[in-house]
């Protein structure tokens, strides 16, 4: 099983329920009525502004923009691209949550096999995948929320820890 088999088993729920998410709900919805015009603006390449309202660093922010980015040379390619900020939809800004929540459970595999040696890979495909549906984090996976990019964050700056890759875990938990 392994690291491959978490990702695709989260992934086979995080989007149909993301497609189901975005249908219900397709505007910002609570908080997201604050995150999601911040992120836009960095879309737009005005760094500079911020809302008063947002209380957490903007690593999501920066994120969301690179994930953008590499969506869009394929939405070029496809000739629906749009301007640039214009891509930069509660959709797709939503989908990197979604991303970062499977990122979340392959952390938390590989967290376990390196603090656990001896347990069978299949039992930690399954705690992995059970972990991803602990309720606060199953919430916000379909969000655009800073919750899963922060969770994203510190179980990378612990796995590199843990490697003992203490550069690289600054690295990581700098932006977040």
């Amino acid at each position: 099983m392994g690291r491959i088999a978490v990702a695709v088993i989260v992934s086979s729920w995080v989007i149909p329920i993301s497609v189901l998410v975005n249908r219900i709900v397709p505007d910002p919805y609570m908080d997201e009525i604050f995150h999601v015009p911040q992120a836009q603006q960095y879309c737009k390449g005005n760094f500079r502004s911020w809302d008063p309202m947002i209380t957490t660093p903007p690593g999501l922010y920066y994120i969301s923009l690179a994930h953008v980015a590499s969506l869009f040379p394929g939405m070029f390619c496809l000739q629906v691209a749009l301007p640039f900020s214009a891509t930069c939809s509660t959709v797709i800004l939503r989908s990197t949550n979604a991303i970062l929540a499977v990122i979340c459970s392959v952390l938390v595999y590989e967290i376990m096999i390196r603090l656990r040696p001896g347990i069978h890979e299949r039992k930690a495909t399954l705690y992995a995948v059970v972990l991803a549906l602990y309720p606060l984090h199953w919430f916000f996976t379909f969000l655009y929320y800073t919750d899963v990019a922060s969770l994203t964050a510190v179980l990378a700056m612990y796995l590199a820890c843990l490697k003992k890759s203490y550069l690289f875990s600054a690295l990581v938990i700098e932006p977040a």
